[in-house]
């Protein structure tokens, strides 16, 4: 992947290489398999009623590869459920994927790194108040001028998370999440060099632009492209 990308460019599936599988190529997680094995077998959480009203077994020849074998385990779903709506059919197919994609190591890499992310939110909100004392001391603002330090960096805090949110939709995600923790680094860094106290502020104002973008950048990007962690045996995390 080269380092300099257009952030405007058109994206196309095929860009992507091995994110589009054919249902045919496809594997299926083994726990989603052998779970419509259990309830095909013994009909699982299927009451009497149901099981005269569910019709012949439509999975002789069954394969969890085809699109008959997807759709025998959603009405078998759906007929354990007891709920038979089109937002139930959709949800459970999106369910069903979901399993099927697992935990990988993209998700255990994009869990460590937008962990950082929270890590430098929950970490500059205590820190700005250690260096408080410090400031005084070395500055001179009064016990309660000082305080207003904190004050510049929620309003970055606020700044950045109002900015960076919609940044997001119109740049994409992965530049806005770089951008930000770049951000984070660089201030923090340059908070330690500040020559005076307005200065100082003025850099916990511009970390808290890019630790507030941060936040909600990792927020989007656990929810939208690592939800295999709203799914059993990972939803701890």
């Amino acid at each position: 992947m080269p380092f300099f990308t257009n952030p405007f460019k058109k994206q196309d599936v095929s860009d992507f290489e091995g994110v589009f599988v054919p249902l045919a190529q496809a594997q299926r997680h083994h726990s989603v398999v052998s779970a419509y094995d259990d309830k095909k077998d013994g009909h699982i959480g299927v009451t009497e009623e149901k099981k005269l009203e569910t019709p012949a077994d439509p999975t002789n020849g069954y394969s969890s590869l085809t699109i008959e074998g997807l759709r025998a385990e959603i009405e078998l779903d759906l007929a354990a459920s007891g709920h038979d709506t089109a937002y139930d059919r959709k949800s459970t197919v999106i369910n069903k994927a979901i399993q099927d994609i697992g935990m990988g190591r993209y998700q255990w890499s994009l869990f460590a790194l937008c962990g950082f992310g929270w890590l430098a939110d929950n970490m500059w909100l205590q820190g700005v108040a250690l260096t408080l004392p410090g400031l005084t001391a070395e500055f001179g603002p009064s016990s309660n001028q000082v305080r207003y330090t904190t004050c510049a960096l929620f309003i970055g805090l606020c700044i950045g998370a109002s900015f960076w949110g919609i940044a997001s939709d119109i740049i994409g995600r992965r530049l806005a999440f770089n951008m930000t923790l770049f951000l984070a680094g660089v201030f923090g860094l340059a908070v330690g060099g500040g020559n005076s106290w307005v200065g100082t502020a003025a850099l916990f104002a511009a970390l808290g632009v890019g630790v507030g973008g941060n936040v909600s950048s990792c927020s989007v990007l656990v929810r939208l492209e690592s939800c295999t962690w709203l799914t059993k045996p990972h939803s701890f995390l």
